[in-house]
């Protein structure tokens, strides 16, 4: 899913009104910049796959009524992600290092993404397998940020993801899958200008297929016209230093919207660390405005520095629209926001229907997203990380987050949970206080009765799933005991449906 950081502080306005901030490219542009961000490795853990040694689960599992680990029950499954289909599939991606396979040799195969799928809504799911052993012929021994689409249209899946360790470069590969993601084929989108990517995001219309990813200050978009086949690479935007896509959906015109958080320097410290970007890709083409939303200071020092990854705690956002045209943007902040490391919060951004979201003045900030310190979280000092969001009916939204307002002691390694909340008013006014989605599982190390002991990676999904009268939100994310993981300790992807 997805990592970034905000917050509320008084007297101050915290969107961008600036339409000077709209930037729009439609052709390449030069090499990326600066020297430190060129040499940054991807915003990934790190792999001990072999190239072989698969073993093959064969058996699906229910989803009982509450969370449920949906990979190994050995690990090690890192930042899975989500989507949804009104016929009732629900598909679910993360990516698998070797874990532990005292209770399953399944739990010991290499570095691949795995999927799994149900076609009841989320109540059971087949075995999981593997996306895509090989990218058009070339086996790629790491395979990391996963993201899975659904054509609206055509039911088509699409699995993207980075693919690297081959040698020097790393890789953006889009899966394609048309039996409801049973099978699937897999291609190299990217090239020829970016050959060192980072952190792709995808969506897809009837045969138009936009993926974005980032390399240094370099917003790539590559677009398909055939469905995946054949793909044109487009530098749409250099800016900032270090760049990230985190989420992405379809407008009413098929337009695709992509939501970047993006570093200001190479880095990402500071009080003024990061910018949230929106853009737009007009369908059918790679032409592509973007809007400058908001802005934040760096997120606080991850406590297993310096073992995490790039601004671990830092700068992320996500998009969402509704059925009525509206977007929306919720964003991490900081709770001072003139000050890096000061605990975080989500925020949340939002452009109506009918008017020109790429530009910025048409942005408007709605509030504050989560409610961290509803409960515990003495003196607000505990963080709100990673938040997503889905849009519903008209003015309808539902947002999910993870923070360690259960931590006993408040030291951000313990009491961590994720959390959801719904609003019908396009979150001027909320349903009520959150819900916590995460459960207790005694049987993973990484549980606690408080919650889990530290997010599992900074990827975490939402859909929202509409039968007759009733909506309801599946969720998957990442619960682990560190960031490292691993064998000894090895994470696990959570699913949950929730009615809202």
């Amino acid at each position: 899913m997805r990592s970034r950081s905000w917050s509320t502080r008084s007297g101050s306005l915290l969107v961008l009104g600036v339409a000077a901030a709209v930037v729009a490219f439609t052709g390449s542009a030069g090499s990326a910049g600066g020297r430190a961000a060129e040499t940054l490795p991807p915003k990934v853990k790190t792999s001990t796959a072999k190239s072989s040694g698969v073993h093959v689960p064969t058996r699906g599992a229910s989803a009982r009524a509450g969370a449920t680990n949906l990979g190994f029950c050995g690990g090690d499954d890192w930042e899975p992600e989500i989507s949804a289909t009104p016929d009732g599939f629900v598909y679910v991606v993360w990516a698998h290092f070797p874990g532990d396979p005292t209770c399953d040799p399944n739990s010991g195969n290499p570095n691949r993404i795995y999927i799994r799928v149900s076609s009841d809504g989320g109540t059971t799911f087949g075995a999981s397998h593997v996306v895509a052993d090989l990218v058009g012929g070339v086996n790629y021994p790491r395979q990391v940020d996963c993201v899975v689409t659904v054509d609206p249209v055509t039911g088509a899946v699409y699995v993207s993801f980075l693919a690297y360790g081959s040698g020097p470069r790393a890789d953006v590969a889009v899966a394609k899958s048309t039996d409801h993601g049973t099978t699937f084929t897999a291609v190299k989108v990217n090239g020829p200008e970016c050959t060192n990517c980072d952190h792709p995001w995808t969506i897809a219309h009837v045969n138009d297929v936009y993926t974005a990813y980032a390399h240094g200050k370099n917003h790539y978009l590559s677009h398909s016209s055939d469905g995946g086949l054949t793909w044109t690479e487009t530098n749409v935007l250099q800016a900032d230093t270090v760049a990230f896509p985190e989420g992405a959906v379809l407008d009413s015109a098929s337009n695709a919207w992509f939501a970047w958080g993006d570093c200001k320097t190479s880095s990402c410290n500071g009080n003024t660390a990061g910018d949230y970007r929106v853009s737009r890709t007009l369908a059918g083409t790679s032409t592509t405005a973007f809007a400058l939303v908001a802005t934040a200071p760096a997120g606080p020092k991850c406590p297993y520095e310096p073992n995490c990854g790039f601004a671990f705690f830092g700068i992320q956002d996500d998009i969402a629209i509704d059925a009525a045209g509206n977007l929306y943007l919720i964003w991490q902040d900081g709770q001072d926001h003139s000050k890096a490391g000061s605990p975080p919060i989500a925020q949340l951004s939002r452009c109506l229907a009918g008017s020109a979201c790429t530009i910025s003045a048409n942005w408007s900030y709605v509030g504050r997203a989560d409610d961290k310190n509803a409960s515990g979280c003495a003196a607000s000092s505990c963080y709100s990380l990673f938040p997503r969001v889905e849009g519903g009916s008209a003015n309808q939204i539902g947002v999910m987050w993870m923070d360690d307002r259960n931590g006993s002691p408040l030291d951000h390694k313990n009491g961590w949970n994720v959390w959801y909340r719904t609003s019908t008013t396009g979150g001027t006014t909320w349903t009520g206080p959150s819900t916590r989605v995460s459960q207790y599982d005694p049987s993973r190390p990484e549980s606690q009765p408080n919650g889990f002991k530290f997010p599992y990676g900074d990827y975490e999904g939402i859909d929202l799933r509409t039968a007759g009268p009733k909506t309801s939100a599946v969720m998957i994310w990442g619960e682990g005991t560190n960031y490292t993981g691993g064998i000894a300790n090895p994470g696990h992807v959570i699913y949950r449906t929730l009615a809202t």
